[in-house]
């Protein structure tokens, strides 16, 4: 004998018993001689809903603990899908590059995004052509363009550019205290690592065009390099702007009405105390000299 199950008449309501294989067929009442169709899906066979998965505690939903892998197994085996997310899409997709990098991998590409800036601003003012050369300080530049620079001198210009990664991380850092979301440090770390890469690309081009530029004699040519360098400063501070502000709603949790007016005070107070920071690092290095 087959699994049976139950249903009632939908003429006379009377119980009626019946394999499940004769589901979905056409049947009589063998108490009104009603016809109707027996029900396909029995009522306790219907699919339960299945539970979610508690958010982590503390932390961004999904963003849990990644295994550490076999030897000789790639360490971040989802490092390369959430790193390319995070940066075709920094906007929208900073919560499922954390998930899909975990939080080894969140915490480590965070690093290494964030020293993007202060190395490639490094080899741009080795060039001379760092395009931020005029934060810092009046020794390192001038009308002339930047003289030629001492060892202290590019150590000033690492400490300084290090300095204001390290800056803008505190006040986000801070902002996620005064918030109360406890966002995990290593992402509000590898959130200030996205918003300082157009930096480090706005320096990185910088690098290029010193060579490329040696070799171009028309000054057509010249003119079209100077647009094109205009327009890629202010695509990369545009974009400085626009991650900041994805910080603070995405990652922090603030309203996009109140990270509106926030994005510029964050911007003011990491300039004040950079400005401080390059000052103090301008002293010491004359204490050098």
């Amino acid at each position: 004998m087959g699994e049976k199950s139950k249903c009632q008449c939908p003429h006379c309501g009377t119980n009626i018993k019946y394999e499940l294989h004769l589901a979905g067929s056409t049947a009589n009442c063998p108490s009104c001689d009603g016809e109707f169709d027996l029900p396909s899906l029995p009522p306790r066979a219907a699919a339960q809903p299945q539970p979610q998965p508690a958010p982590a505690p503390g932390g961004i939903p999904g963003l849990v603990d990644q295994p550490y892998p076999a030897p000789g197994q790639q360490f971040f085996p989802a490092a390369k899908g959430g790193l390319g997310l995070a940066l075709s899409d920094p906007m929208d997709s900073q919560h499922a590059a954390m998930e899909r990098l975990g939080k080894d991998g969140t915490l480590t590409w965070g690093l290494l995004l964030c020293l993007s800036f202060p190395i490639a601003s490094l080899l741009a003012l080795w060039r001379g052509t760092n395009l931020l050369t005029s934060f810092l300080g009046p020794n390192l530049g001038g009308a002339d363009g930047p003289k030629k620079l001492k060892f202290l001198d590019h150590l000033e210009a690492l400490v300084t550019m290090t300095a204001l990664v390290g800056i803008l991380f505190g006040v986000l850092f801070f902002l996620n205290i005064m918030q109360g979301r406890r966002v995990p440090g290593r992402c509000i770390l590898f959130s200030t690592g996205l918003a300082v890469v157009p930096l480090a690309a706005l320096s990185l081009y910088g690098l290029v065009m010193s060579f490329v530029a040696k070799q171009i004699k028309s000054p057509e040519a010249m003119e079209v390099i100077g647009y094109i360098t205009t327009f890629l400063t202010i695509l990369s501070l545009s974009s400085v702007l626009l991650l900041i502000f994805a910080s603070l709603t995405s990652v922090i949790g603030y309203t996009r009405k109140l990270g509106f007016w926030l994005v510029p005070g964050v911007l003011m107070v990491t300039f004040i105390l950079f400005n401080w920071i390059s000052k103090l690092t301008g002293e010491i290095g004359k204490l050098g000299d």
